[in-house]
């Protein structure tokens, strides 16, 4: 045999070359064909665990035609046999041991691959959180969704619907009709909208659970109000009559926001000016912060002190309070009347304190002020009013004249008996004593004393020539 062989050494070596590439067609077909090694065969076995899903129908689904089932875009498993149960449809998935960690809440989709309708489920294995669904179980029907074929649709459409769908396709053609590079173009803009929308898309399913829960949340809602619907249409009455009556107050209302425009321009110069007091409050404050630290010890002090006062406060000051409330009730008449005088007693005191300032004011220099000439004058008081006799005090003076006036006098008291009397009580000399003999001021004295005379009897209708002048003149005296 060894012979034989070594004989035909290039024959044997071409039948085991052909023998492999039988061997590696032979798999290649088989791999294609969906042909899995049992799981006991090392590196090649497949280990695969059995789920079903019902369905409301399985339409295209045929077993044994590679139909996959994906999970996230991965092939985790293919669709095993179909069969009937209670009126469902119940598709096989067989997934791989790797895979199969299906919850409860986990849906299918019955989706076509393509055209061609080449069937495949997308799978969702579900939340963490939920169940696990042991191996050979279901998925219920409530989780599944089959594939709508447009038939199906256009079947559940009524004859009108159907005709004017039909109307608009035709319409639709005859417009798009040589239109292609334009309708092109207009779905080309489409696509940032596309692509915006699948980013929307996924950020919503991973946002699955939270959507799950703010529709069980509104389920429970929706529910909860259907059962308290009587305190729901009293709430709606309630605000009907709230409704009611803003409108009521429709005009006021407007004029309400009518005003709203000046509130609102009052409250930005209050915003602007309050921001001129934070930019001038702030150093300010830093400024008084040392002094706020240093009032610590101050408080202490006034506690000590409050303390300290405490006890007379009690037993001196309130029962002093409660015994001086009538006489305070006898006087509050007074103190009103007091109040309604108080503006002028302010002025009069604001009066006699400048008063008292100027007495009391002394120049700047060698000049005495008012005060100075005050004690004078009380000084001169005692001496004017230091004679009396039985009508009263005797005031003492001293009068300056000149000869001229002197020689008035003397005319006016020759007119005037009246005056001429007083004039005599003055005890004045006569002219002719200080005066000297000078005939041109006797005579100017007379003159001025005839004129005033003249003026005084015409102002009193009198008679010319006074009743002196004329005893005068019998005399033999000139006048």
């Amino acid at each position: 045999m060894k012979n034989l062989v070594m004989k035909h050494t290039r024959d044997v070596i071409a039948l085991g070359i052909v023998a492999l590439i039988a061997v590696l067609i032979g798999g290649y077909i088989l791999s294609n064909q969906r042909f899995y090694l049992p799981n006991w065969v090392p590196i090649v076995g497949s280990d695969f665990v059995d789920y079903y899903a019902d369905f409301s129908t399985a339409q295209a689904v045929t077993p044994g035609q590679g139909q996959t089932v994906i999970v996230a875009g991965v092939t985790v498993g293919e669709i095993g046999e179909v069969s009937l149960v209670d009126g469902r449809a119940r598709v096989q998935m067989k997934i791989r041991r790797k895979y199969a960690d299906i919850r409860r809440d986990a849906y299918a989709l019955l989706r076509p691959k393509t055209g061609l309708n080449d069937m495949t489920i997308q799978l969702n294995r579900g939340t963490p959180n939920a169940p696990e669904i042991p191996a050979g179980g279901t998925v219920r029907v409530s989780r599944t969704l089959p594939n709508v074929n447009p038939d199906e649709f256009l079947a559940g459409l009524d004859t009108d619907t159907r005709n004017y769908l039909q109307l608009l396709l035709n319409g639709g053609g005859q417009g798009l009709a040589g239109n292609s590079q334009e309708l092109s173009a207009t779905l080309k803009r489409f696509n940032p909208t596309s692509q915006y929308l699948a980013r929307v898309g996924r950020l919503l399913g991973k946002r699955e659970a939270y959507i799950r829960r703010s529709i069980t949340n509104l389920s429970i809602l929706t529910q909860t109000l259907g059962q308290r619907d009587t305190e729901l249409a009293r709430f709606v009455r309630s605000s009907n009559d709230v409704f009611a009556s803003f409108a009521a107050e429709q005009s006021s209302l407007r004029e309400a926001v009518r005003l709203l425009p000046g509130a609102l321009q009052a409250t930005n110069r209050a915003v602007i000016n309050n921001d001129r007091l934070q930019t001038q409050l702030g150093p300010a404050l830093g400024k008084l912060l040392p002094a706020a630290k240093g009032t610590a010890p101050a408080l202490e002090s006034l506690q000590s002190f409050a303390e300290a006062t405490t006890p007379v406060l009690r037993d001196q000051l309130r029962p002093f309070t409660q015994e001086a409330g009538p006489t305070v009730a006898t006087l509050r008449p007074a103190s009103a009347d007091l109040a309604a005088a108080a503006p002028q007693l302010t002025t009069a005191f604001g009066s006699l304190n400048n008063l008292t300032n100027a007495i009391a004011y002394k120049p700047p220099g060698g000049d005495e002020g008012y005060g100075f000439y005050l004690g004078w004058g009380g000084h001169l008081s005692a001496s004017i009013f230091s004679m009396q006799d039985a009508m009263g005090p005797i005031r003492r003076g001293m009068l300056l004249s000149s000869c001229d006036a002197l020689a008035i006098y003397e005319g006016i008291g020759l007119g005037n008996p009246f005056i001429g009397t007083q004039l005599d009580m003055l005890n004045a000399p006569k002219t002719s004593e200080v005066c000297g003999s000078s005939p041109a001021a006797v005579a100017s004295g007379r003159k001025i004393a005839r004129q005033t005379l003249k003026r005084q009897r015409e102002s009193q209708g009198l008679s010319e020539t006074p009743p002196a002048a004329n005893s005068a003149t019998a005399n033999g005296e000139a006048p």
